[in-house]
């Protein structure tokens, strides 16, 4: 076990004394397939063009759930536009002095701006504490209603800025946020590039065999064919035929494992990061290389097709 494993662990052995009260599933099992719930969600959002963050509500088939988009950047009609989703537990808007998330270390704190139009998506249950959180995920049903609504949101996002603009639209996110981008392009492919960082098609397996298993409800381990089944989507996401997908995964990374996941993107441009999910995560240039770098390929597909 490498120095990029040990964190990994380390940090999920601490999450799991800290959350000792709060384990995912304690509570319930129910839920429909995750893939059926996010196919079937309805959100309705405003223009992009205008700063500031908007809580929505999404309607899905499991309920109703609050989440919430902020354009922080919109430079026009003649630029691409970014949709970026957080990871588990972020506070994705927090922007301040000591504030750390994903998108604030991605895009907000960089040295150069993105030359897109840059709009950030919030899941529901992330704008409070992390405590709040993993009492949500106490019910299975939460959790799958989370993805969706992150889902729908991305969709009607995606929607908005390609009445804007005719340059691509692209969708990327980390850990929880490449769930969801992975799991829109499975129920909608509505999106012209995506970029999952650390995530794959099979979710359910994260919290069967993985080392998150330890902050899974010891009822739902001993349940591991009920988690799959409502989780994983590998079937649906191998069946679009669009060649509009560049992940990136971790070698190393103990949470979302390189070999489980790594089949889901069978026959496309896979890039590896030889690191682990936590050290990975950090990788803040090589992450932000990444994405800029689809989105320059996205750009210049799109002038060499004009």
């Amino acid at each position: 076990m490498n120095i990029h494993e040990l964190v990994d662990v380390g940090t999920i052995q601490l999450s799991t004394l800290l959350l000792r009260d709060a384990p995912f599933f304690a509570r319930s099992l129910d839920s429909r397939p995750l893939v059926e719930v996010a196919g079937d969600t309805e959100v309705g959002v405003d223009r992009l063009d205008r700063a500031g963050e908007r809580t929505v509500t999404v309607d899905t088939p499991v309920g109703a759930f609050e989440a919430a988009y902020l354009p922080w950047q919109w430079r026009g009609p003649d630029y691409p536009t970014l949709i970026y989703h957080h990871g588990s537990g972020e506070r994705p808007f927090d922007f301040g002095r000591f504030g750390s998330n994903s998108f604030r270390r991605l895009f907000v704190a960089a040295d150069e701006t993105v030359p897109a139009n840059l709009v950030a998506v919030r899941a529901p249950f992330h704008d409070g504490s992390n405590m709040d959180y993993a009492r949500a995920m106490g019910d299975l049903e939460n959790f799958v209603g989370m993805l969706a609504a992150s889902v729908g949101l991305i969709d009607a996002l995606a929607a908005r800025a390609s009445e804007r603009t005719s340059y691509p639209v692209l969708a990327s996110g980390i850990s929880l946020g490449g769930w969801a981008v992975n799991l829109h392009r499975a129920c909608f492919d509505t999106v012209d590039r995506y970029v999952p960082i650390f995530a794959g098609a099979a979710l359910g397996e994260m919290f069967v065999s993985s080392v998150y298993r330890k902050m899974t409800a010891e009822p739902a381990r001993r349940r591991p064919d009920h988690l799959r089944e409502v989780l994983d989507f590998e079937e649906a996401f191998r069946a679009v035929e669009a060649a509009n997908c560049a992940p990136l995964l971790a070698r190393y990374d103990r949470i979302i494992e390189y070999d489980r996941q790594r089949p889901s993107y069978e026959g496309m441009s896979l890039s590896v990061l030889d690191k682990g999910h936590v050290t990975g995560s950090l990788a803040t240039d090589r992450l932000r290389e990444h994405i800029l770098g689809v989105l320059s390929a996205s750009n210049t597909d799109r002038n060499g097709r004009e």
